[in-house]
């Protein structure tokens, strides 16, 4: 799977990844165009975390924070 093919997945554009990933907008459209190659390593981690959302991500960051002020 591809990172375009996640993002339509999850009904996201690219802003909202770019700024989401803090991956900068040109070199994001330039991986899904085609006009840079987007290392296998990379694209596989972003397409997870993509795929993972951020709804978890965000729910992951309130439960550890909960287990801290424990």
């Amino acid at each position: 799977m591809t990172i375009e093919d996640a993002r339509k997945q999850m009904n996201m554009s690219r802003r909202e990844v770019s700024e989401w990933l803090e991956i900068p907008y040109r070199t994001l459209s330039g991986w899904e165009n085609g006009e840079r190659a987007c290392p296998a390593y990379i694209e596989k981690l972003i397409v997870e975390k993509i795929l993972r959302g951020r709804e978890a991500e965000t729910r992951g960051r309130e439960l550890q924070r909960e287990a801290e002020e424990e």
